[in-house]
């Protein structure tokens, strides 16, 4: 069979061009945010205590500062940071809160090292209780997994008042072993706001929600006169 000279040389253009953009190179994706970091401290008999930090949004020309949950850090020093890349900085400054008690609203300790150059690395502003507003009406971001550094989850959080006085604000988001610290956080305006770290979790046999039992990760939320003391602490050790 002949073909038509001018229907071969169509076919062959539309081969070529068919080929040329089967062959055109896939865009490089971006890299994740990295939403929080590594802290590392040498405990007793060589044993290494590994958490998560939030790093702050400072604006010092010499250092980070990073927001820690206190019971993650143990009497034994040195401390270093790294991020998930493997870029590591010493910590040269740690200071707990006043009156620190694990678990309870003094649960928190900022750590100051030579600043970080991640990619894409997150800095938090903090953001008081009272800027909330309700918290059923707002969802949060928390990490997907212990290996993974953006925040990929979503989470709703509540108030669960127990019959002993006790208060916890709990998250619906699964956490697991070595996630104390990872930042609960939401946008707004895009600016990230860090309105607390996980501390731990609750194991509850009966559920101020569902009456039955039940066990969830709480954060301690950060009302007005924590966020002045963190900030008076930071202002105290800036460059």
């Amino acid at each position: 069979m002949i073909l038509n000279p001018r229907l071969s040389a169509a076919l062959l253009l539309l081969i070529g061009v068919s080929c040329q953009t089967t062959t055109d190179p896939k865009p490089t994706p971006e890299p994740a945010p990295t939403h929080m970091i590594r802290l590392i401290c040498e405990g007793l008999e060589g044993h290494h205590v590994q958490s998560r930090i939030a790093v702050l949004d400072i604006g010092d020309a010499l250092y980070d500062f990073g927001f820690a949950t206190g019971h993650a850090i143990p009497s034994a020093r040195p401390c270093v940071v790294k991020d998930f890349a493997g870029q590591e900085r010493p910590v040269n400054l740690i200071e707990l809160a006043d009156e620190y008690q694990s678990g309870s609203e003094t649960d928190w300790a900022i750590i100051r090292f030579d600043k970080l150059s991640t990619e894409r690395l997150v800095r938090y502003e903090l953001e008081p209780i009272e800027a909330l507003g309700s918290l059923s009406e707002q969802r949060f971001s928390f990490a997907q997994a212990r290996g993974l550094s953006e925040n990929a989850q979503t989470c709703k959080l509540s108030i669960l008042d127990f019959d002993n006085g006790r208060r916890h604000v709990t998250h619906d988001c699964r956490a697991i072993p070595g996630q104390s610290g990872s930042p609960v956080t939401r946008i707004v305006e895009g600016k990230h706001k860090l309105v607390g770290l996980h501390i731990g979790h609750l194991w509850m046999f009966e559920s101020p929600e569902t009456g039955r039992p039940d066990r969830k990760g709480y954060i301690n939320l950060l009302d007005s006169e924590t966020v002045a003391d963190i900030e008076a602490l930071i202002t105290k050790y800036r460059s």
